[in-house]
């Protein structure tokens, strides 16, 4: 029996509690981790351990798991974390309250461009928030690197294998990190790290989104069990055999024939699919007992995405969980980086702004901001109409729109042409071509 599932006595009957006293407890088992996690907390036992609650190295295990072996779950997640990961990060100094300057050539810029020697930006930070998702905790190490343009380098801590440490009052005190190669580390905070959690019943470890949906998750499990074994055992076609009550008693090595036989019809064989031969008298009916229809396999697949989907705050119309219109699903895109992942994003900026700063540009004024424009903008016709319109004429070179469409330059293409009627007319744009408004009866038009 494993020392966990022992008697929450020692032999002594007795544990100690937060004041170091020896008191007596009664003789009980634990059925897993969880509730020993639990009871040892509650209780302020100590125990010789990392420090780590012991249901969190099970609810790792699981929560991987479910994340390998639930397509809704992968599906949701893989769609928040790609979305994510393609937001472009630039770093600004702020001038005055006024004015703001972008900065590409600081070791803080060219270090979100280029984060890890050996992994794309896109791909590492896909994994780290593929972590935050489904553990509910992120872990990102800053380290010092020569052989980048930047002096630095981030290498993710990956969930599974880091744990934060908590005080008295569930404050970050310490991460803790396992390793392969040797004992864990204890890095006490604050230190060159980023990393973030969400909210925890107890500590500073987060809450895996996995435990809270695992009855959901589950259910869809034994209805993917459910339909696997319809499929498999029931008949491919709803029908029975009937043989006549007056005829005569098979023998056992004649049923077992005709078994066999009918068998090769319903299996895998080269004969499957095809029409049985049955002996004199027997007939085939048909039974209602077992309908295709009735395992509504798709329908159980779009609820369980759409639970998924609502528990991470993504409109389910996005991953296909529900039927969509053009116009809400591009309403919806608008809402995904702005109601959806919004929050994710400012979350983001704020650990970069408050942990990476600090140590890559001390006392500056330099700051890190989700460049989430470059997510919504709409079509080049979308874009063209809204710029000319707000800059109150042509915003394009006659050159710069040859070289969009790939044509050779041309002298004398490198002036802003700015239509007369915009200039003297008064119009707000070249393209308000609206109607002078009418004028009271009896007045005529101004000359």
């Amino acid at each position: 029996m494993p020392w966990w599932r022992r008697n929450k006595a020692a032999a002594s009957g007795q544990v100690i509690d937060q004041s170091g006293a020896l008191v007596p407890v009664k003789s009980e088992q634990f059925d897993d981790l969880a509730e020993l996690g639990r009871y040892v907390t509650e209780h302020g036992i100590r125990v010789v351990d990392p420090g780590v609650p012991l249901s969190n190295y099970a609810g790792t295990a699981a929560a991987l798991n479910v994340w390998e072996t639930q397509p809704s779950v992968r599906k949701v997640t893989d769609y928040i974390a790609r979305a994510l990961c393609t937001i472009p990060w630039q770093v600004y100094e702020r001038v005055s309250d006024t004015d703001r300057r972008r900065v590409t050539d600081h070791p803080l810029a060219r270090l979100l461009a280029n984060p890890a020697p050996s992994v794309p930006p896109s791909r590492l930070w896909h994994s780290v928030i593929l972590d935050w998702l489904i553990h509910d905790r992120w872990c990102v190490q800053v380290l010092p690197n020569a052989d980048t343009s930047s002096g630095w380098e981030l290498r993710r801590k990956p969930a599974r294998r880091m744990h934060i440490l908590a005080d008295d009052d569930d404050q970050p005190a310490a991460l803790y990190l396992i390793s392969s190669r040797g004992p864990a580390q204890v890095v006490t905070l604050p230190a060159a790290y980023l990393f973030d959690h969400g909210y925890a019943t107890v500590g500073a470890d987060g809450t895996s989104p996995m435990e809270t949906m695992q009855q959901i998750l589950a259910e869809q499990a034994e209805a993917v069990q459910w339909r696997r074994s319809v499929w498999k055992n029931g008949a491919r076609v709803p029908t029975v055999i009937e043989r006549p009550a007056d005829a005569p008693s098979w023998s056992a090595s004649a049923k077992a024939r005709f078994q066999a036989a009918f068998n090769a019809f319903i299996g895998r064989g080269s004969a499957a699919g095809g029409t049985p031969i049955l002996e004199d008298g027997m007939t085939l009916k048909t039974v209602t007992a077992f309908n295709p229809q009735e395992t509504q396999d798709i329908e159980g697949r779009k609820l369980t995405d759409a639970e998924v989907a609502s528990s991470y705050h993504i409109p389910p119309e996005l991953v296909g969980a529900r039927e969509g219109t053009f116009s809400n699903v591009d309403a919806f895109r608008q809402m995904l980086y702005t109601h959806s992942i919004g929050p994710d994003i400012t979350m983001l900026q704020d650990v970069l702004n408050t942990m990476l700063v600090p140590v890559l540009a001390p006392g500056s004024n330099l700051y890190i901001e989700a460049n989430v424009e470059a997510k919504l903008r709409g079509s080049f016709t979308e874009q063209a109409t809204l710029l000319q319109t707000a800059v109150g004429a042509p915003y394009m070179l006659r050159s710069e729109a040859r070289a969009v469409q790939n044509l050779p330059k041309v002298d004398g293409t490198e002036e802003l042409i700015t239509p007369l009627n915009v200039v003297v007319g008064g119009l707000a744009s070249p393209t308000d071509t609206a109607p002078p408004p009418s004028l009271p009866k009896g007045q005529g038009r101004p000359a």
